[in-house]
């Protein structure tokens, strides 16, 4: 005969579940608001022993998941195209914070890689300057986030070698190459906001993939989305799938009434 207990237990695990079979987090918080009715330290026991029996992952501070992502899992340098190692080669060299992103550390997430694509590199802020003049003395066109509105010029846009980005938090980056959900959104930002030669429907595309292969920690997406200054627009997308039916009908209105 099963104990009320563990059949309590599975229960308890299967609500979980349910609500984090697409890769998503939930906090501790969002835990105690399904079960209202039972005492907030008797949830965080059963946490305790699910996360003991391998059935959920600690991914965070107060956050679980059902599978832990392996956070070192970035592409690699070999697997980076050929200029964007030259252009690795080059900066390491300065002392400058930087990790290279966008599309090369999304190496295994797309069905299409295009042959030739601008190099996407952060660099801390106080080094921008120099390491625009230091790939452009060896021969890159560099445009950098501030300098955005000249991608409006046709010739500038096909010709531009590398973007570089500004940045604040390094973290998300191992060995100088971004993590794959920091490698999204700087890729999403560099399409919707520097003409960056990829498609919206190839985007979105390489977003179902990742989505697909269970690549993107629900929670590392938030904060790479914060420290970008995207978080209302990625939290948008990423809840997309999640809003009623009646809510997705009033934002199609809302958005063909802003187009």
């Amino acid at each position: 005969m099963v104990s009320k207990d563990v059949t309590i237990s599975e229960d308890f695990y299967q609500t979980l579940k349910k609500r984090m079979e697409n890769g998503d987090e939930m906090s501790i918080r969002q835990i105690y608001s399904l079960f209202p009715e039972v005492k907030p330290k008797t949830l965080s026991w059963r946490l305790h022993k699910l996360v003991q029996a391998g059935k959920l992952q600690r991914v965070g501070h107060g956050y679980y998941a059902l599978d832990k992502i392996d956070r070192s899992n970035t592409a690699g340098f070999d697997y980076m195209q050929k200029a964007s190692q030259a252009v690795f080669d080059i900066v390491i060299d300065y002392g400058y914070e930087f990790y290279i992103t966008g599309l090369d550390s999304l190496v295994g997430e797309m069905l299409h890689v295009p042959e030739n694509y601008p190099v996407l590199l952060v660099v801390e802020d106080s080094g921008v300057s120099e390491i625009q003049d230091a790939l452009s003395d060896k021969g890159f066109l560099v445009i950098t986030e501030r300098e955005r509105n000249l991608i409006g010029v046709a010739a500038i846009k096909k010709k531009t070698d590398v973007f570089i980005l500004k940045g604040k938090n390094f973290s998300f980056s191992v060995d100088h190459i971004a993590q794959k959900e920091k490698g999204f959104v700087d890729l999403y930002f560099a399409v919707t906001r520097m003409e960056y030669g990829v498609s919206v429907p190839e985007l979105f595309r390489i977003y179902q993939n990742l989505l697909r292969n269970k690549s993107l920690a629900a929670l590392n997406v938030k904060n790479a989305a914060k420290d970008r200054g995207l978080s209302t627009e990625i939290n948008w997308v990423m809840g997309l799938s999640k809003t009623p039916e009646k809510a997705r009908e009033f934002m199609g209105y809302q958005i063909r009434e802003i187009l």
